[in-house]
């Protein structure tokens, strides 16, 4: 049974009030998503037309802009944050102030042209579009990554797995973490000594997929070895010598997918294969079994693409409809049922828990569990049974200088909602928050008078200089963050608000 060690982050939650900006052009296109401009995206980011990052997850409950860097080209996830490679060869860190929620961005000198990156806690691994592999260890304490140096007597890497092992002799239990190398050639190489030394992997030629234990040739032959586990009743073997054999009842495979348990593999023929762990319960009464026998499903044909989410199977189709089907049960039929989650699909991408879809005209749409925004929809309800579509990404500029957030925008009932006090401070504002939720601004009005409004964000209340005032949308809050909304306190302010929706971005202009 494959066991993964879990990275735990703590993240202080500030209480930050936002407001919003409402147009009816800019609420039709958030809530439409048409000409997202989004370039390429993975399950918790995405690349814009124009070379812009954005991410979601965790604090950040829509895609919010990554400020600080440009000509994104692509991005490799860590822990609540991700290494960024630009259309230059450089390479870059964002990560989430845990204070503040403010996204920073630092260099990594050290790297250039990553084509890759293994997120193994402690240590992370990149490798470069020369083959080169880069090493760097975590510490524990803070969560910096030091320099990264290259790994010696490894070169020619063109892809790398990792997973944990363990034995038993003798009732004594050792344990070592097994990193594998893809090399260009073809053959696969492995070490379990902290990248000290590195042993061929016998019987392995002309991979050109790794996964785990599990190897996929060019001629579509699948291969694998024992994954050591001293919680199995197994024969103990010397982890330094593994030797792949042929795994039957597989061929003319052209892809695999693995979560650490169950797995999947597309034929040649676009079947759908299945074997591993099938799950029943849930929490501590989750119970594992195993079905070493690949098993084809009869109820879906014509898949592109598959992964597997928390205890269910998602597949892609070549006439672009989404199905899911259960991997709850003892045993996993061969005509186990397929459910259409969604059509007009163009490709999808799986995050463990949730999966993001990209369909025809662009849009994104997430399912799944959503219990850290992992679906940027702006909420944090556990999960959604049905797909929702991801607010679009929105830039907002004031005086065409532009703003970053802690949070992106959230569109709700035809407004789009901003961070306030990133914004309003810069317009000459002064932002006040109360023990009992009442926001205070206070500032100059457009005639030049003194200007003061006051938002209950709890009723909704809301007076103008002692004048009651009805707000067209009532405050909300999302994970400890109040919204309010935004065009009227700014054209108090003495702002105008455009929305431009070939660029997706709100301006906002003032004298």
């Amino acid at each position: 049974m494959m066991k993964k060690r879990n990275l735990l982050v703590s993240m202080v939650m500030g209480l930050t009030a936002c407001l919003t900006v409402g147009t009816p052009e800019a609420a039709t296109a958030a809530a439409s998503g048409g000409g997202s401009g989004i370039s390429s995206y993975g399950p918790d980011y995405l690349i814009k037309n124009d070379g812009t990052l954005w991410v979601w997850g965790e604090t950040k409950s829509v895609p919010t802009q990554v400020h600080g860097l440009s000509d994104v080209q692509a991005s490799f996830p860590l822990y609540y944050s991700a290494m960024v490679t630009t259309k230059d060869g450089s390479v870059w860190k964002w990560e989430s102030n845990a204070r503040t929620m403010a996204i920073e961005v630092t260099p990594v000198p050290e790297l250039k042209n990553i084509t890759s990156f293994q997120r193994v806690y402690p240590r992370h691994l990149a490798v470069t579009g020369e083959g080169t592999v880069y090493t760097s260890v975590t510490s524990t304490d803070d969560n910096t990554t030091p320099p990264f140096a290259p790994v010696p007597g490894l070169d020619h890497v063109a892809a790398i797995s990792q997973y944990y092992e363990s034995n038993k002799l003798n009732d004594k239990v050792s344990s070592w973490d097994r990193y594998l190398f893809l090399k260009t050639d073809g053959t696969v190489w492995t070490s379990i000594d902290e990248l000290a030394t590195f042993t061929p992997v016998p019987n392995l030629k002309d991979i050109v997929q790794l996964e785990q234990n599990y190897a996929l040739s060019k001629d579509g032959s699948v291969w694998t070895w024992p994954d050591q586990d001293s919680y199995l009743p197994e024969t103990y073997s010397d982890p330094a010598q593994i030797t792949a054999t042929p795994f039957s009842g597989l061929k003319d495979i052209q892809a695999l997918y693995n979560n650490g348990r169950s797995r999947l593999a597309i034929d040649k023929q676009s079947r759908l294969w299945f074997w591993g762990s099938t799950v029943t319960g849930y929490s501590d009464g989750t119970t594992y079994q195993d079905e070493p026998v690949p098993v084809v499903f009869s109820g879906i044909s014509k898949v592109t693409d598959a992964y597997i989410v928390e205890q269910s199977i998602v597949a892609l189709t070549s006439d672009g409809k989404v199905y899911a089907a259960s991997i709850a049960a003892e045993l996993m039929s061969p005509n186990a049922k397929f459910t259409l989650l969604a059509s007009d699909i163009q490709s999808i991408k799986g995050g463990g828990r949730h999966v993001i879809m990209q369909k025809n005209d662009g849009t994104l749409w997430g399912w799944g569990v959503n219990k850290n925004a992992q679906l940027g929809y702006g909420t944090y309800e556990f999960s959604y049974k049905q797909p929702v579509p991801m607010q679009k990404p929105i830039s907002v500029t004031l005086n065409s200088e532009s703003i970053a957030f802690t949070n992106g925008v959230i569109t709700r009932n035809g407004q789009n909602f901003i961070p306030l006090r990133s914004l309003f401070t810069k317009m000459g504002a002064t932002i006040g928050y109360s023990m009992d939720k009442v926001v205070t601004i206070t500032g100059t009005a457009a005639d030049k008078t003194p200007l003061s409004i006051v938002i209950n964000t709890v009723n909704g209340a809301t007076t103008v200089n002692g004048k009651s005032v009805t707000l067209a949308t009532p405050p909300f809050v999302v994970n400890g963050t109040v919204y309010l909304p935004l065009r009227f306190i700014s054209e108090q302010l003495g702002a105008k608000v455009d929305w431009l929706p070939q660029e997706s971005r709100i301006a906002i202009s003032m004298k």
